[in-house]
């Protein structure tokens, strides 16, 4: 049970941090105590799924967002932190602006493909 509640009290902090709050920040907008931030973060804390409900909505993503823990076994422990930081930066998006990235990456991939030829 404890590594689940480190990897969510991560994904938490990472989230938080990708969009520039502090804890006390994050508390205030959850309606939460900041010490409880501090202890969700650090994977001392068992969550209510209310208090969860609140976190994402403080956190302005959609609630399957926190649940995001896991990323592939084959990418390097670079890659992960990479990939995790992309990712927690487009929960924060909106549909249009997700829709816009997706054209972008794809052109960019259609490029990458081109030019190995």
């Amino acid at each position: 049970m404890a590594d689940i509640l480190k990897q969510f009290g991560k994904k938490v902090r990472d989230l938080r941090k990708a969009q520039g709050l502090s804890q006390e920040e994050l508390a205030e907008k959850a309606d939460l105590h900041y010490t409880y931030v501090g202890g969700v973060e650090r994977g001392e804390r068992n969550l209510s799924l209310k208090s969860i409900e609140r976190i994402a909505s403080a956190l302005k993503i959609d609630i399957r967002g926190l649940f995001a823990l896991h990323l592939s076994e084959k990418s390097g422990a670079k890659n992960k932190e990479l990939i995790s930081d992309i990712n927690n930066l487009l929960l924060t998006k909106d549909i249009k602006i997700l829709q816009l990235i997706m054209r972008i990456i794809m052109d960019i991939d259609t490029w990458l493909r081109e030019a190995k030829q």
